[in-house]
């Protein structure tokens, strides 16, 4: 009986270090070209130039309060006592022209938000006020200026709006309304084609039979994805063939920025993504001295990335997590890639496979002694409950086996713990 090679599968002999693996992948990728979008469209997109304000704002100079528009000069004496009594020659309210400018003993009643009118430099309020058959009596003075609100006080013409690279969220979107800049120029979100793999899948609408499995990976990826600012297309579920694998991405080619599949590039005869592309150079498989998620693919498609992770789901998830994510925020312009993180002292011991990057799904909290995390489940990559109730990745850097409880471990936050 012949000898036959027996596979470790925690040896990280031979596999790609993670941080490697990750800039091989960061290192083909650019921005999405900029496009000139309307600025619903725009929310969460990043800018691709400097926004420079083609007007100043206010645009105009407007009373802060509703009161009468004065010469500050004609009121310099008014008291409570003696108040300054001025002729009422109109009126100005929100969005006309004032009915007349101010001239020397004259006011113009005006509401909040309305232009001054011309020879006026200040606003007296109407609770320090009194009308009577077209007089005003003004009780107090008022400085040239007061309750004014001035044209440009909040932007001058040529100001700086948005710098390049900032994310437009919703204070920056009414700015540059504000601004009459209704469609800025930004990288726009990738639109990303989520294909599962594998004759045993059947939709999560389905009853399965004995030895089917519904389709968690899409859902999964179609979540992250839209988390991360993408827009994701379901392209369905792909059977272990790889002509039909190729003729499900060639059909979406024309619209996708980007492929994600899931399943079939590990080492069986059914790793179909492998069987449909290695061939023609299109993708790079290698193994990453991760776990889990270490057989990972990444190429390109007709010049749109691919990406093809494992099967098992959480695998999934945290390859996504480490190439799929970082690589689709640089496709819309970030430079912020990675995920917030801290230091957190275990709650438990966790251990892995000593030549591998090993991330543990925990949970984290902050308590008066600073963060904690607690390991949610087993170390199995099936286990997709184990993500649901984490927030967090604890890495076990490669050449270190296990930690113990109390020990310090650097956490990725992936969900902010209040949600």
């Amino acid at each position: 009986m012949s000898e036959r090679q027996i596979h470790d599968h925690d040896s990280a002999e031979g596999l790609v270090p993670v941080d490697e693996a990750r800039r091989a992948v960061l290192s083909r990728i650019e921005p999405l070209p900029p496009l000139q979008m309307p600025l619903t469209d725009a929310y969460g997109c990043v800018t691709a130039e400097d926004v420079i304000s083609r007007v100043s704002l206010p645009e105009f100079a407007s009373s802060a309060m509703d009161g009468f528009a004065v010469r500050a000069y004609d009121v310099a004496d008014a008291t409570p006592g003696g108040p300054a009594e001025l002729k009422i020659v109109g009126r100005s309210e929100m969005g006309k022209r004032p009915e007349a400018t101010v001239g020397m003993g004259e006011a113009v009643k005006i509401a909040t938000g309305a232009p001054m009118p011309g020879g006026a430099d200040a606003v007296v309020a109407v609770e320090n006020a009194e009308e009577d058959d077209g007089l005003v009596r003004l009780f107090q003075p008022a400085g040239e200026g007061q309750h004014v609100r001035p044209r440009g006080e909040d932007v001058q013409e040529g100001d700086l709006l948005v710098p390049k690279g900032r994310r437009l969220s919703g204070a920056e979107l009414g700015l540059l309304a504000n601004a009459g800049i209704p469609h800025p120029l930004v990288h726009p979100r990738p639109r990303v084609i989520v294909l599962s793999t594998g004759d045993e899948l059947i939709p999560p609408t389905e009853t399965p039979s004995f030895g089917q499995v519904r389709d968690a990976n899409a859902y999964t990826l179609f979540g992250a994805l839209r988390e991360v600012g993408a827009i994701p297309v379901l392209a369905g579920i792909v059977r272990d063939d790889p002509d039909s694998l190729k003729e499900t991405v060639f059909s979406f080619e024309i619209q996708a920025d980007a492929f994600v599949s899931s399943g079939g590039i590990s080492v069986g005869e059914r790793d179909v993504v492998k069987a449909a592309f290695f061939r023609r150079g299109d993708i790079e498989f290698r193994k990453v001295a991760m776990q889990p998620g270490m057989p990972q693919g990444f190429g390109f498609i007709e010049g749109k990335p691919f990406f093809g992770l494992p099967g098992n789901p959480v695998s999934v998830f945290v390859s996504f997590e480490m190439f799929v994510r970082p690589a689709l925020l640089r496709m819309m312009g970030r430079t912020q890639l990675g995920r917030p993180e801290v230091r957190a002292r275990l709650t438990g011991e966790i251990r892995g496979p000593k030549g591998k990057t090993v991330f543990v799904r925990v949970e984290v909290s902050r308590g008066p002694e600073g963060w904690t995390a607690t390991p949610t489940g087993g170390r199995g990559s099936n286990l997709l409950s184990t993500i649901s109730r984490a927030n967090g990745l604890a890495v076990l850097p490669a050449g270190v086996e296990s930690a113990g409880e109390g020990d310090p471990i650097r956490v990725l936050l992936f969900r902010a713990s209040e949600d």
